[in-house]
């Protein structure tokens, strides 16, 4: 299943794009709308809303609209469809203009971009119209031809929307041909979130980690095609994946706390895995004797006896039968360093390492915030340096350096 962008421009055929929101979504494709503002007068932004389950997006700018919304959505998309496309758009699809959400986001996206044209035969014959179309065909944009028959104006001729089977036939085509479903033959799974560990029947310790890292990670391999087993430590504030429409039945989700249940849950599915994904921060140390009862409060200072907990990263390549490896590692410094470090102790194929605040200070990457930057290593001993981005980016493209 695939993330469809779709473009709307203003035209009478824009109610169609109804239809077409429902069959996408029918199909198991994510959809979300855009729209120009003469788009809005020809249908309702409520329709595709309810159809789609996400907000119609045509501002640039306003209180609830980010600097880089438009990023967010040109890489939302595997595939990017502007039905009806208009005079007016095909104009600045052509010569690269950005004045509003629609032409902003084409111009950012790497996505495959299908053009379906809607208008009077007389502007689609236009010479300078059928110049801009040649152009962005020259540039690898898949036209979807324009039907001929009775327009809206009383006109016969060619112009027409092309049916909605014909555009949903032609979306299947470019998510069928696009790389970005090069996960369909992995079944992945993923450790995230912190482990804790009881410190008495009401105490425990732990760390800041909430498992975004790992959300991103799950939800775009599930975006890619992959199926996922995601063994998830909980606690307060933990991050859960929301799993791309139609890629819940590849999904799979086991809550643990300790590093122990941890390991025990991801060694049971670990025969059925063709990667593993350590994103999870797992409790190096563990209390060793739990109280049974609720410690009383003293005056007196207490010492807790810590022992090593188990090593879950260590335990799954240990049992490994040909799987390949991802790690993670948070560090406060020497990050790179450590990183080595860790790739080469554990015989891992990849590790990515970022760094974390060190106690009392804030940062941008690591813990409890919804953006990263960091090194991926790996065994052969290439880097690729990612820049500061959202966590859902940074997971993008170390699918992107690893599938």
């Amino acid at each position: 299943m695939a993330n469809i962008l779709i473009a709307v421009s203003g035209s009478i055929s824009a109610y169609k794009i109804a239809d077409l929101v429902s069959e996408l979504g029918k199909a198991g494709h994510q959809v979300q709308c855009l729209l120009t503002a003469s788009a809005a007068e020809f249908v309702s932004p409520l329709v595709l809303e309810t159809l789609s389950g996400r907000k119609v997006r045509s501002a640039q700018f306003g209180a609830d609209v980010s600097g880089t919304e438009h990023i967010d959505f040109a890489r939302f998309a595997d595939v990017m469809v502007f039905a009806p496309a208009s005079a007016n758009m095909l104009a600045k699809l052509a010569l690269g203009l950005a004045d509003d959400l629609p032409s902003t986001v084409a111009l950012a996206t790497e996505a495959p971009i299908l053009i379906a044209p809607a208008m009077n035969t007389v502007m689609w014959e236009k010479p300078i119209v059928q110049q801009h179309v040649a152009t962005l065909l020259k540039r690898g944009a898949t036209l979807i031809e324009p039907g001929s028959g009775l327009l809206a104006c009383g006109e016969v001729g060619v112009g027409k929307l092309a049916p909605v089977a014909t555009i949903v036939a032609a979306i299947e085509a470019a998510v069928r041909a696009s790389p970005l479903l090069d996960l369909a033959e992995q079944r992945v799974l993923i450790t995230a979130g912190p482990t804790t560990t009881a410190i008495d029947a009401v105490r425990y310790i732990t760390n800041h980690s909430t498992g975004r890292m790992g959300a991103a990670m799950a939800e775009e391999a599930l975006r890619r095609g992959a199926a996922v087993d995601y063994v998830l430590g909980i606690d307060k504030g933990v991050v859960h994946p929301l799993p791309p429409r139609g890629s819940e039945g590849r999904f799979t989700l086991v809550e643990v706390r300790t590093a122990e249940e941890m390991a025990a849950a991801a060694l049971q599915r670990l025969p059925g895995a063709t990667g593993v994904v350590a994103t999870a921060a797992v409790m190096d140390y563990s209390v060793a004797a739990p109280s049974a009862g609720k410690l009383k409060r003293a005056s007196d200072a207490i010492a807790l006896d810590l022992v090593p907990s188990t090593d879950v990263l260590g335990s799954l390549r240990q049992a490994a039968t040909g799987q390949w490896f991802l790690g993670f590692a948070a560090e406060t410094d020497n990050v790179e360093e450590h990183g080595l470090g860790k790739l080469k102790a554990k015989g891992l194929d990849f590790l990515f390492a970022n760094a974390v605040s060190k106690l009392g200070a804030e940062g941008q990457t690591g813990f409890a915030v919804g953006t990263n930057a960091g090194v991926l290593l790996t065994s052969g001993g290439a880097r690729h340096e990612l820049a500061l981005g959202p966590k859902t980016e940074i997971a993008r493209q170390i699918w992107d350096l690893i599938a």
